[in-house]
This record gives C-alpha cells, sequence and structure tokens, in this order.
C-alpha cells in the first residue's frame, strides 16, 4: 500500500504534524462523507505508526537504563 510506504520515510515529527493537519481539516472544514472518511482512515494511521514510534522509543530507552524504574505504574509504598 502506498501510504504505509510513505509512512515509513517520515520520521515522528513528519508523521505528528500531518496528523494534526488532518484533525485542524476534520475538525474546521465541511468536506464530503468520502472525503472526511479517507483523511479520518489516513489519520488513524499515523496515529497508529506515531505510537509504534514511541513505543520504539521506549523500549530503547529502557534498554539503556535497566533497572532504572522501567515500571513506573508500580506503587512502591
Amino acid at each position: 500500500m502506498t501510504d504505509q510506504q510513505a509512512l515509513s520515510d517520515m520520521n515522528y515529527e513528519q508523521a505528528f504534524s500531518e496528523l494534526e493537519g488532518i484533525v485542524e481539516t476534520l475538525e474546521s472544514e465541511q468536506k464530503p462523507l468520502d472525503e472526511s472518511l479517507k483523511l479520518y482512515e489516513r489519520g488513524q494511521l499515523l496515529v497508529q505508526y506515531c505510537m509504534a514510534l514511541l513505543d520504539q522509543a521506549d523500549l530503547r530507552i529502557r534498554q539503556l537504563n535497566p533497572g532504572s524504574g522501567a515500571n513506573t505504574t508500580e506503587d512502591n509504598s
């Protein structure tokens, strides 16, 4: 799919910027339903891609800092 190929060429900032633009467009403009659905689908791809990049970054940080409170949701009391 060409959209997925284009995503793989993007860094996080580029993908997030495009996502912000899609959100602004959907919130402010009256688009035909078909075009709105295409924008929504692209937005969903961008959300998933950005989340994957953040997960990869989180994993790298955890690998670089083992034992430094990797599980921050536990109650230490």
